[in-house]
């Protein structure tokens, strides 16, 4: 053999061993991703969870989230990843069952976190773990009282979207202004709700989609009442029907309103806004520096109270040249915020519902 075949030999022996070698640590990374997350998981610690995710499961179960185990491989069957796909992640310790939830609403995914009691069958609390909505439509999402609607609801049932007010216990009120946002909650929670069912009873539950159908056209939505609700901080403070507002000292007002359409010519009947607030509570106006005019198709318009208590300046407007204004069905009734110093009618908002009371400006 030649110095040649030699130094070949050695290097096909060489490279032999280093892809033997190569195979075998293949072969040992791979076992060990396997059984690392089933190691640490047997002992309660939970690879998959975020920092976010474990703090906001611990707030909700006052358990260490580190005390749960990963489920998910048992529970999220291919056929129920199918029919709930906003569920993402699912825990158990002892009767707590801890989901993580990842439904599309306006923006873009949000990331739930919400424990359910297995002996009671009612959700504990939900927390709002990482959000892409817009933050100044969205910044109740996160508040207290908005969270805490979805405690002590039984999984028995879905929950529904409510526009003002909730009739049934499975009724969630929206947040104002976020609608969609509120159904993409909703929807995340529903879905843990369909696989507890499935899981824990055996039985088949409703699918529940993982995006919000908000193409216009789709559901009836909030329909007008004739009525004017006022609120604050989710809390409803009052409600004024059209005819006590008409019982309200009323003017009448004449302007022109410049748009891309060109100026049209209106003579306004109403009665101020600060007198509705003054109805409902004298002290409504001390008590607030902000209020958001809410119309059936969510339009947002926001007035400070200083232009409110302003004299002859911001009016709810239930006439327009001697006749009633028509709600968007077209029939008699409908309410308008109407501030003068507009000439624009940018803050103008049609098909009035609601009036949000706040101390800090949404910009």
């Amino acid at each position: 053999m030649n110095k040649n075949t030699l130094h070949k030999n050695c290097i096909q022996r060489g490279r032999g061993f280093i892809e033997a070698y190569r195979r075998k640590f293949i072969l040992i990374i791979a076992l060990l991703l396997f059984l690392v997350p089933i190691i640490f998981g047997c002992k309660g610690l939970n690879m998959a969870l975020t920092e976010e995710e474990s703090a906001a499961i611990t707030a909700i179960s006052g358990v260490d989230a580190r005390e749960f185990t990963d489920i998910s491989p048992v529970v999220l069957t291919k056929e129920r990843a199918a029919k709930y796909p906003a569920v993402n992640k699912v825990y158990q310790n002892e009767e707590l069952y801890a989901f993580i939830l990842k439904p599309i609403a306006y923006n873009g995914p949000l990331t739930l976190a919400l424990v359910i009691n297995g002996n009671t069958l009612e959700s504990v609390g939900l927390r709002i773990v990482e959000h892409t909505e817009t933050p100044h439509y969205v910044r109740d999402m996160e508040s207290s009282w908005f969270i805490e609607r979805f405690a002590h609801k039984t999984v028995k049932e879905y929950l529904q979207p409510a526009r003002l007010f909730a009739h049934a216990e499975n009724e969630i009120v929206a947040i104002t202004g976020a609608t969609v946002t509120t159904e993409g909650v909703i929807n995340g929670v529903n879905a843990a709700f369909g696989v507890f069912r499935e899981y824990m009873w055996n039985v088949d539950a409703a699918p529940v989609p993982y995006k919000v159908r908000f193409e216009p056209g789709l559901g009836e939505g909030p329909k007008e009442t004739k009525s004017l609700v006022f609120r604050a901080y989710g809390l409803v403070l009052g409600e004024i029907s059209l005819e006590d507002i008409r019982a309200l000292p009323s003017v009448k007002r004449t302007m022109s309103i410049h748009s891309s359409a060109g100026i049209t010519q209106h003579s306004f009947r109403g009665t101020l806004l600060s007198a509705a607030l003054d109805f409902i509570d004298p002290q409504l106006t001390k008590d607030y520096k902000w209020a958001m005019a809410i119309g059936v198709d969510d339009y947002i318009s926001g007035i400070d109270m200083s232009e409110i208590l302003a004299e002859n300046n911001v009016f709810i407007m239930y006439e327009d040249n001697d006749e009633a204004l028509p709600q968007k069905n077209g029939q008699p009734g409908a309410l308008r915020i109407v501030v003068l110093d507009d000439v624009f009618g940018q803050r103008f908002t049609n098909y009035l519902l609601e009036i949000v009371l706040e101390n800090e400006e949404r910009l």
